[in-house]
């Protein structure tokens, strides 16, 4: 390399460095926030927990947790509402504002409200199956002794490893725990059998509701 090659990308280094420098390494955003909390509700991420405490920033893979006899409102994006049960476990695995997000119910219940103005592709990851909705109100969590998934308002596609329905607003759909199959030398688990596409009742609805608010 000539002197005069050298001295240019020597040039260009420094400039570099001190762009770094200057500005800083890129910090990641917030992707929501926590709106209110009641009892134990936490915040995980990476190696730290701490308390969900209104106003706290929610980042992406986020995990959020509820004790016993707890609850949890998140704000995700511009208008999607996220209210955990007691003893729940949701992660925020994906967003992309305006456009689209995606989140784990791992365990317990979560309403998940969508308003105008929400991301327009919201996926709700469930042990029993993808719930993928638009602009919609609809529940996910234990239900008299089954996984129910309930539509307030809206539509939403539940796909599984052996189908997929599509709920619309007063219907839900429950699935039994995953069966357990013993051969020899084996044991391993079918998929979750799912039940028929049913309009659920005031009284159900009103106890799911509760089991989140």
């Amino acid at each position: 390399m000539s002197n005069s090659h050298f001295a240019i990308a020597a040039a260009v280094v420094a400039a570099v460095v001190a762009a770094v420098g200057f500005f800083g390494p890129a910090r990641a955003e917030p992707v929501g926030s926590v709106v209110a909390s009641r009892g134990v509700a936490a915040l995980e991420r990476a190696d730290e927990r701490s308390p969900a405490e209104a106003g706290a920033a929610v980042m992406l893979n986020d995990r959020a947790t509820t004790g016993e006899a707890s609850r949890l409102d998140l704000k995700l994006g511009a208008a999607t509402r996220l209210r955990l049960g007691a003893n729940a476990a949701l992660k925020v695995d994906k967003f992309v504002a305006k456009l689209s997000a995606r989140s784990t119910l791992e365990e317990g219940a979560v309403l998940i409200d969508r308003a105008t103005g929400a991301e327009k592709n919201f996926e709700l990851e469930t042990p029993y199956g993808l719930l993928s909705a638009r602009g919609t109100a609809f529940f996910a969590g234990p239900s008299r002794g089954t996984f129910g998934v309930f539509v307030q308002k809206g539509v939403v596609d539940v796909v599984t490893q052996t189908g997929s329905v599509r709920l619309t607003a007063g219907e839900g759909v429950d699935f039994a725990p995953p069966r357990v199959i013993v051969l020899p030398g084996l044991l391993d688990s079918g998929p979750p059998e799912q039940g028929p596409v049913k309009k659920w009742g005031a009284k159900r609805i009103e106890e799911a509701l509760d089991s989140v608010r």
